[in-house]
């Protein structure tokens, strides 16, 4: 375990910082006695362990011990609306800080980094007088949006993060064929199919696709963001056709391998 005192200038034990811990010398009430120490843990939840030694006057360390505990998170609530929005529709959370936290100092502001979208952000919010705040997120992450929420105390106390996340989000299109079924082997050179394209979220307007990378085709979607092209193979074997969506708003979503095989 690392060092926790070491000699001063003037013979007086004095505390280390290792490994950016926190240390704290406490001198003890008399010669061979007990002492008492108020400490605050370091920022963060979960198991935590505080490592103690004595020092004789002659400065020489008694056998290290230990006393585990565990520190309850401070995060924030995170309350999503009900019923949760659809990809790509924007949802008002509202921020409940810890009451501890709130107790001790009143919550001022929320600290909130929006990820999984086409542009990360982090903003601030300011609290109500009773600690709660609301933001709106859009919820346009191609694979899920997730936020991590911390609430800043008048006394500049930040709590530990809150998390919360929409889960995994499928946006890759649904391929489908008339002629060459997806892992399949059928067709045969010269011989055509069709490729229908059909959204799994979003207002799509186009699709991008491309046989074994070649050159990459955009299509616009028709009705209800369907889009269907023609293609006929000029040799047999494998193909891999990839094909994302793009939004009427320009977001791109997810692409999808569709594996089959020519005669």
């Amino acid at each position: 375990m690392p060092e926790t005192a070491t000699v001063g200038d003037h013979g007086i034990p004095q505390p280390v910082d290792v490994y950016a811990d926190t240390k704290e010398f406490v001198q003890a009430t008399t010669l061979g006695g007990s002492a008492t120490v108020s400490l605050i843990p370091p920022p963060g939840s979960g198991p935590m362990t505080l490592y103690v030694v004595s020092l004789d006057r002659a400065v020489n360390e008694s056998t290290q011990s230990s006393y585990a505990f565990y520190v309850s998170s401070t995060g924030p609530t995170v309350t999503p609306p009900a019923p949760l929005p659809g990809f790509d529709k924007t949802a008002r959370f509202t921020f409940t800080p810890d009451s501890g936290v709130q107790a001790a100092s009143r919550v001022v502001s929320y600290t909130v980094q929006v990820n999984g979208g086409p542009n990360p952000q982090t903003v601030t919010v300011k609290a109500a007088k009773d600690g709660t705040a609301t933001l709106r997120v859009k919820l346009n992450g191609n694979t899920g949006t997730w936020l991590d929420v911390s609430s800043t105390s008048a006394n500049g106390w930040v709590s530990d993060a809150a998390w919360w996340s929409t889960g995994n989000v499928d946006t890759t299109p649904t391929v489908s064929s008339d002629v060459y079924a997806e892992n399949g082997t059928s067709g045969g050179i010269g011989v055509p199919g069709a490729f229908t394209f059909t959204p799994k979220q979003g207002k799509v307007a186009s699709y991008t696709y491309s046989f074994n990378d070649g050159p990459a085709v955009s299509v616009k979607a028709g009705a209800k963001g369907v889009a269907t092209i023609n293609w006929t193979p000029t040799d047999d074997g494998f193909y891999d056709l990839n094909v994302y969506a793009t939004t009427k708003d320009g977001l791109v979503l997810s692409a999808y391998d569709y594996y089959f095989s020519v005669n």
